[in-house]
């Protein structure tokens, strides 16, 4: 009795490779080139600032305020090739810095928490304004 037939093999086989090039095919397909990408920083859920994402071939830092219990600290964000990343934070908001091996980000899944701060670090898509939302005729 026979339970696997050749073309059950194949079929098997090209399923399993369609499945692993997915995971490499499909993040590529859901971003959007470089052109109008920014930078988005949320603190507690709510944006606190946003910069443009630039491609730069040296390291540009910007700074940015930002206020946790209370009292004001500045972030520090480096950009380099089209990449950001955040450098550490004062250890008193943020004892671990796990934040800092995150490393650098560029597409729009991928993104940096610090916690227990609350902030989140993520690049959006800059989105045309369009003055409808749907057109009926």
């Amino acid at each position: 009795m026979k339970y696997m037939t050749l073309a059950d093999k194949v079929l098997i086989v090209v399923l399993v490779i369609l499945s692993i090039s997915s995971i490499f095919v499909v993040p590529h397909l859901l971003t959007k080139p470089m052109d109008g990408k920014q930078i988005v920083i949320t603190m507690d859920g709510s944006v606190i600032h946003r910069f443009p994402l630039e491609d730069t071939e040296e390291s540009t830092y910007i700074e940015f305020p930002f206020q946790f219990s209370g009292r004001e600290y500045t972030g520090t964000l480096e950009l380099k090739d089209g990449q950001v990343r955040l450098l550490p934070l004062p250890r008193e908001i943020v004892p671990l810095n796990i934040h800092n091996d995150m490393g650098w980000i560029r597409e729009s899944y991928q993104m940096i928490v610090a916690l227990p701060i609350k902030m989140v670090i993520t690049v959006e898509a800059y989105e045309e304004e369009h003055p409808f939302d749907a057109i009926s005729f």
